[in-house]
């Protein structure tokens, strides 16, 4: 059996690119999972992708208007985030989900990208899911690099899909960049010391018919692997 990846309020596709690359899911929800019991349940986590982080939550007085906020998931996946990084929890991030990690290690988010940092790299390509709209830089030495590995060719950049208006701004504590996109917009972060913990701001879930960033999937479950099975604890 494979190891126990912990999720929150997922699609489809996170499940789908989880279980082609051997883990066992489970769906974490703040009825039947409260914290912080729902991590010993769990070998890794996954924090997916959705609305905004209230801006409140990072210490912003106030809210653009094209901000859309979840409450029910800040009041669970920013304390989940946060106990998952104080106990050393392999965690993968995607699009909101770097966005909560960043959060709950102390960092700011760019509330719009259009109105504050207008720029020329699309980053809202809705449709299709899967289509790329922009590459990104990765530095060659990082974990994400070693995970992308060929992938990345000589010029260490990657083309991505891309659904989001908002970006991290200031980083978290702990938290170092990985990749950014043309523009400078932050697209990936990793934290630098913690065993794996990795949060990129594009959608490898989209593609876990094709495979194109698998090895991002495989990795988080070969960290969760290493700490042992949680049916075991």
């Amino acid at each position: 059996m494979g190891p126990i990846i912990g999720v929150a309020f997922p699609r489809p596709d996170y499940v789908a690119a989880l279980e082609r690359a051997g883990a066992v899911v489970r769906v974490l929800t703040p009825d039947a999972n409260p914290l912080p019991e729902a991590l010993d349940t769990i070998d890794g986590l996954l924090l997916t992708g959705g609305l905004d982080v209230r801006p409140s939550r990072y210490g912003a007085a106030t809210t653009h208007p094209t901000v859309e906020i979840d409450d029910q998931r800040d009041a669970y996946e920013l304390p989940l985030a946060t106990a998952a990084l104080e106990r050393g929890i392999p965690m993968l991030a995607i699009c909101r989900g770097l966005q909560v990690l960043n959060v709950a290690a102390g960092g700011t988010l760019i509330q719009d990208l259009p109105s504050d940092r207008p720029g020329d790299v699309n980053h809202s390509l809705n449709e299709p899911r899967s289509a790329l709209a922009h590459d990104v830089s990765v530095t060659p030495s990082s974990r994400l690099g070693g995970i992308l590995g060929e992938r990345l060719g000589n010029a260490n950049r990657v083309a991505v899909n891309s659904r989001h208006h908002q970006a991290i701004d200031r980083l978290g504590d702990s938290l170092v960049v990985s990749a950014t996109a043309p523009d400078g917009t932050i697209e990936a972060v990793e934290h630098d010391t913690l065993g794996f913990c990795l949060g990129v701001q594009w959608h490898p879930e989209n593609f876990y018919r094709t495979g194109e960033f698998s090895s991002l999937f495989e990795a988080l479950i070969t960290a969760a692997r290493g700490r042992g099975s949680a049916s075991a604890r």
